[in-house]
């Protein structure tokens, strides 16, 4: 394996650029390339089959185009098919899940929400990361259908988005929470919006940051950190351009070239 081959982070849509901006910016001499499927997003209400196909269609790209590792942004996807992935195919893997761990340190009350897609709270997967590390905390799954969608269009303060919000929140509210997890990489986008209904002592924990540090980990382990003084990002989506350009700009406050795939 070549150093300056490159990485590959995929996700159902733009939510995974929360990872990708971390990642670029602990190694920012890392060629990426990002694959956003928007043609078939979200993954959060469809099945493991689907998921599944749709997973292994993008891998089987990054591979082609020489990626090193793969970092699955979504954590529908890392529920579905990560460990199945890491047996057929012969590159790293990095997946990310809820940060139950991370938020367990830091609740001062006991009561942890997790915001997710219904296909991540449904998942094997998160019900033994809630067996592993849930039995000490009050863990209260809050499933957010829709919200994925408005991030995907770029509606962060739409009425619409504010009202999904307002709703799933209450609950976790009456729940008396003092630490949300935003178990989906769509959510990081929200955290605004999300402090602004919840008021500011509220403690929010995105992993997004700790899947960077674990490439990071994995590359330097693989020894195959790139050398290069500067990397490159590459963009593709599935769905439209000309829409994923505009919500891509919107969320990243730059102009970014996207390309078909």
């Amino acid at each position: 394996m070549k150093n300056n081959q490159p990485i590959g982070i995929f996700d159902s849509g733009v939510g995974g650029l929360s990872v990708l901006q971390h990642v670029h910016q602990l190694l920012p001499q890392e060629h990426i390339l990002y694959i956003a499927d928007s043609g078939y997003a979200p993954y959060g209400c469809q099945d493991n089959s689907f998921i599944e196909q749709r997973s292994r269609v993008i891998t089987e790209h990054l591979i082609a185009q020489g990626a090193k590792a793969i970092v699955i942004a979504c954590n529908t996807a890392t529920a579905s098919i990560i460990e199945s992935f890491r047996q057929q195919y012969g590159i790293p893997f990095i997946g990310i899940e809820p940060g139950i761990k991370p938020a367990i340190a830091m609740t001062k009350n006991g009561h942890i929400g997790i915001m997710a897609t219904t296909g991540t709270l449904s998942s094997t997967r998160y019900s033994e990361l809630r067996q592993r590390f849930g039995d000490s905390v009050n863990v209260h799954n809050q499933a957010c259908p829709g919200l994925a969608d408005q991030v995907e269009a770029g509606l962060l303060d739409d009425p619409d988005t504010m009202q999904l919000l307002k709703k799933y929140l209450s609950i976790l509210e009456k729940k008396q929470v003092d630490t949300i997890v935003l178990g989906c990489t769509h959510y990081s986008f929200l955290i605004t919006q999300i402090k602004k209904i919840m008021g500011p002592s509220i403690q929010l924990v995105d992993t997004s940051y700790a899947i960077a540090e674990q490439l990071k980990r994995v590359l330097e382990q693989e020894s195959s950190k790139n050398k290069a003084v500067s990397g490159s990002i590459n963009y593709y989506t599935t769905g439209s351009i000309d829409n994923t350009k505009s919500t891509i700009n919107s969320l990243l406050g730059y102009d970014v070239t996207v390309n078909p795939l």
